[in-house]
């Protein structure tokens, strides 16, 4: 997985947001000299997007995701590079807002047994999604060129994901 990730991120060209990825990929970006990277590494103290402000920590430091926005301007960001598990708690403010940020390529990488089937909601968007699967991981590689959204869009797709993840909530409580 490894190996067809650190071949990707050679072809890629552009700005690169990186959240929580290893150290090895960091390394692979660092080096390729045609992409800028923008990376919140994971051995730092980390919390990707919180639930009210949507804001991404580092070091304790705030970067506003409009803002961010903003500084790429007509460029945005062409690559997302995100580890799964460091975003896995805050993943519908992810969504809404990598749409936002990116109308390229997002690459998430799972490295034990989560359920990945929430990223399939990418659909919505009309995002095309791929998922390779290797030995004991999986590379899910979701292509943002067609996606578009709106503000109404999000908020309904935010209620109706909180009312099921409710109904789920309570039905487990019942069957078990």
């Amino acid at each position: 997985m490894f190996k067809y990730l650190f071949d990707e991120i050679k072809k890629m060209e552009g700005n690169v947001l990186a959240l929580g990825i290893d150290d090895k990929l960091i390394n692979v970006l660092k080096k390729n000299k045609k992409v800028n990277a923008y990376e919140i590494s994971k051995s730092e103290r980390i919390s990707i997007f919180q639930k009210k402000r949507r804001k991404l920590e580092s070091n304790g430091k705030s970067i506003n995701i409009k803002k961010l926005h903003n500084y790429f301007k007509k460029d945005s960001i062409n690559y997302i590079i995100c580890d799964y598990e460091q975003i896995m708690k805050h993943y519908k403010y992810v969504f809404k807002d990598s749409i936002y940020l990116s109308k390229g390529i997002i690459f998430f990488y799972v490295t034990s047994d989560i359920d990945t089937d929430y990223l399939l909601k990418y659909k919505r968007y009309n995002s095309k999604i791929s998922i390779k699967e290797y030995d004991n991981t999986k590379l899910i590689i979701i292509d943002n060129s067609n996606a578009h959204s709106t503000k109404f869009k999000n908020i309904m797709y935010l209620i109706s994901d909180t009312f099921n993840n409710l109904l789920d909530f309570i039905s487990n409580i019942i069957v078990g």
